[in-house]
């Protein structure tokens, strides 16, 4: 047979080998439950349930959800006692997440990012001396029982709290990294507020006196 002739006899049953595979593969993809458009999740039906309006979707091994909160702003709001006087806080905090939840509806584990922007006065219609405050920080939450609130292990990262004042400058500022054991690693360190609404001495001295500049 001629050489030539070989050739094209060869090239043609390759391309019609390729051109069979290609239909195959296409058929396969067409068929298979991977290539199915993620299915819509009703997030009633989840434990722990996502804030309102989440949207979640069932997308192989998870069902994912996508997550809106914004906190009610506050305008005004008495929020501590210093010495000088009873703080006045004007403020926003809008945070988005996304929730991990296991193909039988168990959360497994949350990302949320949170931005804060707000004022300090010791008016209560805001006029005077303020001090801006802001944060814009992440955490991570683990569920080491899958949806049990009750143990969660939690990872914070960015800027969590940094509060400034015209003429004072930083007043305080507190970020980096803190470990679910409670360390932590970079600027600062606690909240100058306990638990109990004890406000630091230092503290206080520093807002009274941004406060009364």
């Amino acid at each position: 047979m001629d050489t030539t002739l070989r050739r094209r006899m060869m090239l043609w049953v390759l391309g019609m080998l390729g051109m069979a595979l290609a239909m195959g593969l296409m058929v396969a993809l067409a068929t298979s439950p991977a290539s199915a458009a993620p299915r819509s999740v009703d997030p009633d039906t989840l434990t722990p349930p996502p804030p309102p309006g989440a949207e979640c979707k069932a997308t192989g091994n998870y069902i994912l959800c996508q997550t809106y909160f914004e906190e009610p702003s506050l305008v005004n709001e008495p929020v501590f006692e210093l010495s000088c006087g009873t703080v006045y806080e004007t403020s926003t905090i809008h945070r988005e997440g996304i929730r991990w939840y296991s193909a039988e509806g168990l959360l497994l584990r949350r990302f949320v990012t949170e931005d804060v922007q707000g004022t300090w006065s010791l008016s209560s219609t805001g006029e005077g001396p303020t001090v801006a405050f802001f944060a814009h920080d992440n955490w991570t939450d683990v569920y080491t029982t899958p949806g049990e609130e009750e143990n969660v292990s939690t990872t914070y990262h960015g800027d969590s709290f940094t509060a400034m004042a015209p003429g004072s400058g930083v007043l305080f500022h507190i970020a980096g990294i803190d470990l679910p054991d409670g360390t932590h690693h970079g600027a600062g360190g606690a909240f100058f507020i306990d638990e109990a609404g004890n406000v630091d001495p230092e503290a206080d001295a520093a807002l009274c006196a941004a406060l009364q500049s």
